[in-house]
């Protein structure tokens, strides 16, 4: 009894460091089907949540997840108080805060990303969208902290009031905001919810097509690089799985 109570003190250690934890925040509002807050809040379901555990299983790497608003994520991550966030669109202004994939060569031309997601404009039926001869009348308007939303600001079309994705698309249907822009499934997913599709429709042309990834603290990258990089591939075999079940248009992004 003696031996097998030293033999465990000796592995203990070595029983708890075989798996390593990644706590992943996450914005469970708005994000399905790609993300959202589980039955019991304990454990979230979704697309995204599938690629992460198939990528994670190899590397016995348990995931555990925190819900919170986006920007709020963004803070915690930062702070170093959560690990990882997704899913997040590269900025030169983010990657001074947070570790993407390939950041030392170009995270923008990366494949280990976990979707490429186009955000086209959702618009009244009788009113179609076009990109390129779109006039302002009430603006568009898109989830806040969202790098569409910076662009929206950037030509002058962005809406000067903030909507969750529910209360823009209503807005939308009653013809008193001219479009909402979130990633097309997303939209989709949500007008369904609502039940607005006889009245607001996705356009076929894309605002921006950016990949999403998840990111992680600079601190805790460094202190895991092995891991974290080799995550990061896994997911190029489980998000080509994704793909081919839920194909997308292919386009190229404006310029």
């Amino acid at each position: 009894m003696k031996i097998c109570t030293a033999l465990l003190f000796v592995l203990f250690p070595w029983f708890s460091q075989a798996k390593t934890v990644f706590s992943v925040c996450y914005e469970g509002s708005g994000m399905e089907p790609f993300i959202s807050a589980g039955i019991d809040g304990s454990q979230p379901v979704g697309f995204l949540v599938e690629m992460l555990n198939a990528a994670a299983a190899p590397l016995e790497i348990t995931l555990q997840y925190q819900q919170a608003p986006w920007l709020r994520c963004q803070k915690m991550v930062q702070e170093n108080q959560l690990n990882a966030t997704l899913a997040m669109i590269w900025s030169p202004e983010r990657a001074l805060l947070y570790r993407f994939p390939d950041q030392q060569s170009s995270t923008e031309l990366s494949n280990r990303y976990l979707w490429q997601a186009e955000y086209p404009v959702l618009h009244t039926v009788d009113k179609p969208f076009s990109l390129a001869q779109y006039q302002p009348q009430f603006g568009i308007s898109a989830p806040l902290g969202y790098i569409v939303e910076q662009w929206l600001q950037h030509k002058g079309w962005l809406s000067p009031y903030k909507f969750t994705p529910d209360e823009g698309l209503k807005m939308v249907a009653e013809g008193k905001l001219d479009g909402y822009s979130v990633e097309r499934l997303i939209g989709r997913y949500q007008l369904q919810q609502l039940g607005l599709t006889d009245k607001v429709a996705v356009s076929d042309d894309n605002l921006l097509v950016k990949n999403w990834h998840i990111v992680f603290n600079p601190d805790f990258y460094a202190n895991n690089t092995e891991l974290v990089e080799q995550f990061w591939f896994n997911l190029i075999a489980a998000r080509k799985h994704l793909e081919a079940t839920f194909p997308q248009t292919q386009t190229t992004s404006p310029n």
